[in-house]
């Protein structure tokens, strides 16, 4: 190889090393974001899901509109990717994930698939006839900024054109650990209240519910649904944000490495460039001599 190939080569890693390690802190710094806005946004959730479980009695009765079990004939999957790439295997393992709950279900339903993000639109429009998307995915830092998608799936669910609504989506754990998980949204079942009742003790008052337990459940239900989407969401952009940041950080420690690899192929070469004009010079003196 010659030197002004792998001089070149140095310089296109180095811009590459240094986009990547720029991209890594800008990942970083969304992450703390949005996973600060996630953290602030749970006790809100923790406490309704501890009134609703306080109802449980009413909850098993299916005393409203949101938990009746229906006789399922169409079925809606959202399916929550990014807009953006660079995340290493963010998308397609939330996208593997969906494609099995989709083949599963449509062994027995109607299934339609809402995409929300630019990776899963993409991905589905081009096997998929897709009615509804959503994107944006990745500036879902607020509670108002997802009341469209929660809006649209209530209000489906209530005029009954799906009877069943599941998000899959990824969950974030930590930052070296996501995973893609698929929950059902409605008809809203105990087991999902319950997911956000840990501690022993959070549970333990009784309510006498005026004037009836359908009319309190199916004002409060929504706004608990509406705060599931808006802390799935979340979950899902502090998982881009986390898997884009290791992706990165990979990408920078390959860089730094290959870096280090031609820049010994430049000094070798360089090095045998010298001993060959060294020996040049030797003989043409020879020669002279």
């Amino acid at each position: 190889m010659e030197l002004k190939e792998v001089k070149s080569k140095i310089g296109s890693v180095k811009n590459i090393s240094e986009l990547t390690s720029s991209l890594e802190t800008f990942s970083a710094l969304k992450m703390k974001k949005t996973q600060k806005r996630f953290l602030e946004s749970a006790p809100f959730s923790k406490e309704m899901a501890r009134m609703l479980k306080n109802m449980e009695n009413s909850l098993r009765e299916n005393r409203s509109i949101f938990l009746e079990e229906r006789n399922v004939k169409n079925v809606l999957v959202c399916v929550v990717a990014s807009d953006r790439g660079f995340c290493g295997s963010f998308n397609s393992n939330v996208i593997k994930l969906a494609d099995k709950e989709i083949a599963k279900l449509r062994a027995d339903f109607e299934v339609e698939i809402l995409p929300i993000g630019k990776k899963a639109v993409g991905y589905y429009e081009r096997r998929e006839n897709i009615k509804y998307k959503f994107f944006g995915v990745g500036d879902y830092w607020r509670f108002r900024d997802t009341k469209d998608v929660t809006d649209f799936l209530i209000s489906s669910f209530l005029n009954d054109k799906y009877q069943e609504i599941r998000i899959i989506y990824t969950h974030f754990y930590s930052s070296f650990l996501q995973k893609p998980k698929s929950v059902k949204l409605f008809p809203l079942g105990i087991d999902i209240v319950s997911s956000f009742i840990k501690e022993e003790g959070d549970v333990d008052i009784r309510y006498k519910l005026e004037p009836s337990p359908r009319v309190i459940l199916d004002e409060v239900i929504p706004v608990f649904a509406q705060y599931l989407v808006y802390q799935y969401i979340l979950s899902a952009n502090t998982s881009e944000h986390s898997s884009r940041m290791m992706a990165m950080r990979s990408a920078s420690d390959s860089a730094r490495g290959l870096l280090e690899e031609l820049r010994l192929v430049y000094n070798k070469a360089r090095q045998e460039q010298i001993t060959s004009e060294v020996c040049e010079i030797s003989s043409t003196k020879e020669v002279m001599d």
